[in-house]
């Protein structure tokens, strides 16, 4: 896998993602999930990065999901941890994201991270 690849055509399109069940997506960058909230799509990190559990799998509440395993918290949009224990752990881990457009045919394209679209 190479951060040297500026975007990835994931070949979904919006109406292939289940609000309720978001699935992992591989891309050349790790594995992301993709949720739509308001209206739009936007692609994190599949796993947390506190001990990888399943965030695809974690309970969405408009634009935050929350960790099945130990109930961190963070913002789909921003990727920032939200609750207030990551103060008192030394840090506030953020979740990679991708920039999310729409290819010609309407597919979803996913940036790579850290490279705004």
């Amino acid at each position: 896998m190479s951060d040297e690849v500026q975007s990835f055509d994931t070949g979904l399109r919006e109406a292939d993602i289940d609000p309720h069940r978001p699935a992992p997506v591989e891309t050349p960058w790790g594995s992301f999930a993709l949720f739509v909230v308001g209206g739009r799509v936007h692609a994190v990190q599949s796993f947390c990065p506190h001990l990888d559990g399943p965030l695809f799998q974690g309970t969405q509440s408009g634009e935050t999901i929350t960790c099945p395993w130990h109930q961190w918290r963070f913002s789909l949009v921003s990727g920032a941890r939200l609750d207030d224990g990551a103060l008192l752990r030394g840090g506030k881990p953020r979740l990679r994201t991708c920039a999310v457009t729409r290819s010609a045919s309407g597919t979803l394209v996913l940036a790579r991270p850290g490279i705004r679209a």
